[in-house]
């Protein structure tokens, strides 16, 4: 089976995803394992501020160090090669590299333009590494693609002085995340695995 795009978001239309029924015989065979931390993979390649930047985004006004997301433009071939150790290492699933690719969370880079096409690109990178080790071992892989935490929250105001103040609204974080989603699903991921997401009134959103 070569499901794409989630199997066009087949539940929207309220039926069983041959995907979902694939994964379930699975895991009532087995425990799938889940990858490991994508951060603590690249603090290891000890990249500097050029290296996040890449040609694309040379001249680009604030600094994107840190960017852990953006590499998956700028570094493509890191990404890549964790994703794939990381599944020649045992890993049934990978998450895509986009905890912070929402516009929401971009917005402190100056690149929330960018939100769609990181969360595409990156859910491209990991579904060439689970198709290029699913051909390689013969035991299927699988993408999950990672919807994180914003830096902004529906629960909890920013100003001590303003208790009732909200820096965002709930219809903006809707936007946010649907644009989020729409990407990952685009570029070939098999689950939405939604993560540390603190406030359960962001988590509802998804």
């Amino acid at each position: 089976m070569a499901p794409t795009n989630a199997m066009k978001y087949s539940s929207e239309a309220g039926c069983s995803c041959p995907l979902e029924a694939e994964l379930r015989a699975v895991l009532q065979q087995r425990i799938m394992v889940l990858d490991g931390g994508m951060g603590t993979m690249i603090q290891q390649h000890k990249l500097e501020e050029e290296d996040f930047r890449g040609e694309e985004f040379k001249e680009h006004p604030l600094s994107l160090r840190g960017n852990n997301d953006l590499l998956s433009l700028t570094q493509p071939q890191i990404i890549y090669t964790i994703h794939k150790d990381y599944l020649l290492a045992g890993a049934d699933i990978i998450e895509t590299n986009t905890f912070s690719s929402t516009c929401v969370a971009q917005a402190d880079y100056g690149l929330e333009l960018l939100a769609y096409r990181l969360n595409r690109a990156s859910a491209e990178l990991a579904r060439r590494a689970a198709d290029d080790v699913t051909k390689q071992t013969g035991c299927k892989r699988y993408v999950a693609g990672a919807v994180g935490p914003t830096n902004k929250t529906l629960s909890v105001s920013p100003s001590v002085d303003r208790p009732d103040f909200r820096n965002i609204t709930f219809d903006e974080l809707v936007e946010a995340y649907s644009e989020q989603v729409r990407g990952l699903l685009d570029g070939g991921a098999d689950i939405l695995l939604v993560e540390t997401i603190f406030d359960t009134a962001n988590a509802k959103v998804c």
